[in-house]
């Protein structure tokens, strides 16, 4: 990982760890084997040009495609502007709110980060964007967590996803 890799990555737990504070959720840790999954991850969706989820078990994931000059703490500060979407007074999973709730998911303990830049398709000289969804002047950003969140069970949301306790959050209080 280059150093440029390495301080994007811990602009990426900085961030989460200050929002998840704000949240009475415990700070994270970066695990080294979460962060070779995403990075894996990460090059092989920036070769193919579109998104998907890895779905490994009991693994959470935030996975986007953004501009290149984009720091790690502006990835995160976009997940996050899902709190905007979320409904606190009926806890549960909510349309567009995935990225922020598993931000803050109180039981998450380890995440992993990856990210990898797209490049020009060599295979004919040509690089058909037209049906991708990452272009050359993007990256892909990945970020693996663990235990997972967004836990559907009944109470889970409740437990996990709480009210910002910090007026200075992104979004509501």
């Amino acid at each position: 990982m280059s150093l440029d890799s390495a301080a994007f990555c811990q602009q990426i737990l900085e961030a989460h760890n200050r929002l998840r504070q704000q949240h009475g959720s415990p700070a994270l840790t970066m695990s080294s084997d979460l962060s070779e999954q995403a990075q894996h991850w990460a090059e092989k969706l920036a070769a193919r040009r579109h998104l998907a989820y890895c779905e490994l078990p009991g693994i959470g994931e935030n996975i986007t495609f953004f501009p290149i000059w984009i720091d790690g703490e502006k990835v995160v500060e976009h997940w996050y502007s899902e709190n905007m979407k979320y409904e606190y007074d009926t806890p549960g999973w909510q349309a567009g709110t995935n990225y922020f709730t598993q931000i803050v998911w109180k039981t998450t303990e380890e995440i992993g980060v990856g990210r990898a830049f797209v490049l020009p398709d060599t295979t004919d000289g040509n690089a058909d964007m037209t049906t991708h969804a990452g272009n050359l002047n993007e990256q892909v950003v990945v970020a693996f967590y663990r235990p997972a969140g967004n836990n559907n069970r009944v109470g889970q949301f409740a437990a996990n996803v709480h009210k910002p306790t910090n007026v200075n959050s992104i979004g509501q209080e």
